[in-house]
């Protein structure tokens, strides 16, 4: 998703080029990031002078929840893979995605910031994707400390908007529900969401993250940092839900709350004052724009959406 947000703002960086691996793509820029002989090979044969790594396994809640292991070996061999491969090539500049579900389930205070990342455990439900982007972030600054690096590690929060997964057993809360109230809408069925309603999120619509992103990679006054990226909107579950629905048309009181599903994380608030410090200007898309944008996105590109 983010990656294809980025490809469009490449017009506004034309003094670059961008190169896109996917392992999906069969072409010489497929890559399975997760074989250490491929990756390193395939930096060798490029001369790359930046790193934005976006990639992972990665789901929403019950994709989490069922997954646990297997995203943790994969996302562990794919860091590892990428962190040595910028090493061998001299790639000493990039940003590292990283993600909110990494913070403590438990924390001291809320609003967390940067400093609270590795203070306690994360939420049961994603610990294996939480701890292996735990590790990333460890890993991204032992580079910065023994090799010099400039790894940029950001942390956005729940992630929307144009070329989401909207498979509606593995995506995220949003595009799975969008895709679901879609197809229940057509179909004249009942319109079920997961849970009570009651958690919190923060949302970041992923254009506004792109833009971010590579803000902040061009910007040589940021040399190693973590940074949370989200601004002061937060929602209960319940809220987003009803947003959907006016953006969708359709009736909020149709919906019925399965309680018996999980909530997951009842709430992940964190503190983007470092953000708004170094970027006082930035513009976010408001909520209602992102879903409405998203949307727009959605029925136009239903024939070859990620399902």
């Amino acid at each position: 998703m983010i990656g294809k947000n980025i490809q469009e703002l490449i017009p506004d960086y034309n003094e670059h080029e961008f190169i896109f691996l996917n392992r999906s793509l069969n072409n010489e820029n497929s890559v399975d990031l997760t074989d250490r002989l491929e990756v390193i090979s395939y930096f060798e044969k490029n001369l790359f002078d930046y790193i934005i790594h976006l990639a992972a396994d990665v789901g929403g809640l019950f994709k989490n929840l069922n997954g646990n292991a297997s995203m943790f070996s994969n996302n562990i061999k794919i860091n590892e893979n990428i962190l040595e491969a910028c090493k061998e090539n001299n790639i000493s500049r990039g940003i590292f995605v990283l993600s909110s579900c990494i913070f403590p389930n438990s924390p001291s205070i809320f609003p967390m910031n940067e400093t609270m990342i590795h203070e306690s455990p994360p939420h049961y439900s994603n610990e294996g994707y939480a701890y292996s982007k735990r590790m990333l972030h460890m890993q991204c600054q032992q580079y910065n400390n023994t090799f010099n690096t400039e790894f940029i590690c950001l942390v956005p929060v729940n992630l929307y908007g144009p070329y989401d997964n909207f498979n509606p057993k593995n995506s995220h809360l949003l595009p799975g529900l969008m895709h679901r109230f879609h197809n229940n809408k057509l179909n004249n069925e009942q319109m079920i969401a997961y849970g009570t309603g009651k958690p919190l999120r923060q949302m970041l619509y992923s254009v506004d993250f792109a833009k971010i992103i590579c803000n902040i990679l061009f910007d040589k006054m940021i040399k190693t940092d973590t940074i949370i990226c989200c601004n002061n909107e937060e929602f209960e579950i319940n809220d987003i839900v009803k947003t959907l629905t006016t953006v969708m048309d359709v009736k909020y009181n149709d919906i019925h709350w399965d309680s018996n599903m999980s909530d997951g994380c009842m709430k992940k608030t964190v503190d983007s004052s470092k953000f708004k410090l170094q970027y006082p200007n930035f513009k976010f898309t408001s909520f209602n724009d992102g879903i409405q944008n998203t949307y727009n996105w959605y029925k136009s590109n239903i024939k070859t959406i990620r399902v």
